[in-house]
């Protein structure tokens, strides 16, 4: 089971479009994040999978780290833009390819890479269709690699319902199914009126820990991320786990079972 392509893609389209936030370049914060990945897997040569890469800023900065890197994409203005970005860094682009793809449905050889990241996107669809995603990122990591996924926290979409934020070209407007523990994420376009809307299912460590049962994943370590203050309108980078707006779940391979 896979979240509806047609919807996904409009959204994320849009988005992109309206916001402008994916089509910048490579900044501090993607360099830190790439060495911050470094510290986790180890110095290169290593084989990085990116899903969902944007602009391709995350996967260039890694590249510059020295790592081979695939990053799928699945809008194709982003990935242009990615191109585009990559010949003002030629150093990175000999180490870089870039897929125009949906990830629940790309074919990538199996154990070939040793690290899979995600950030900012994972809890679209239903909870089978996360776990058939685990179970794909498990298929393509090496059997010492690991995944690095960022999860949204329900505490923090909570406290967002009704928060309304300009942004680009658009309004976007926060609200949350407590029933259903998904953050419903809503933008406007400011001339047209054209909305498109999306929901994302939000994992505590604990709900993370039993969506894994099954998928040869097991939560190695969560890493807290930043927090939004919306009265201020600013984002804090840093935040303990009970404030923050997202976490990094560190997952490894569950081992095989001796004979």
């Amino acid at each position: 089971m896979t979240p509806a392509a047609g919807k996904t893609l409009e959204f994320y389209a849009r988005q992109a479009a309206w916001s402008g936030a994916y089509h910048g370049q490579v900044t501090k914060r993607h360099r830190a994040r790439a060495a911050w990945v470094r510290g986790l897997v180890g110095a290169p040569p290593k084989r990085a999978l990116e899903l969902g890469a944007g602009g391709g800023q995350d996967a260039i900065a890694l590249a510059e780290q020295g790592y081979d890197v695939v990053a799928v994409e699945q809008v194709p203005a982003l990935v242009h833009h990615a191109h585009t970005l990559l010949q003002q860094h030629p150093q990175a682009a000999a180490c870089v390819r870039f897929l125009t793809a949906d990830f629940y449905r790309v074919a990538l050889p199996s154990a070939a890479f040793d690290v899979v990241y995600y950030w900012d996107g994972f809890g679209v669809g239903s909870d089978a269709a996360q776990r058939a995603l685990l179970r794909r990122i498990r298929d393509w990591l090496t059997p010492a690699g690991l995944a690095l996924i960022e999860v949204y926290t329900p505490w923090h979409a909570a406290k967002s319902v009704g928060v309304r934020q300009r942004v680009g070209r658009a309004v976007r407007t926060y609200d949350f199914d407590a029933a259903a523990c998904r953050w419903i994420d809503r933008w406007q376009h400011t001339t047209s009126g054209v909305t498109v809307q999306q929901s994302l299912r939000c994992y505590s460590p604990a709900d993370l820990r039993l969506l894994l049962e099954g998928t040869g994943l097991v939560l190695a370590q969560v890493y807290p991320q930043g927090m939004m203050d919306y009265a201020r309108g600013r984002y804090i980078l840093s935040a303990p786990l009970t404030q923050a707006m997202t976490y990094v779940a560190l997952l490894k391979p569950v081992a095989p079972r001796s004979a």
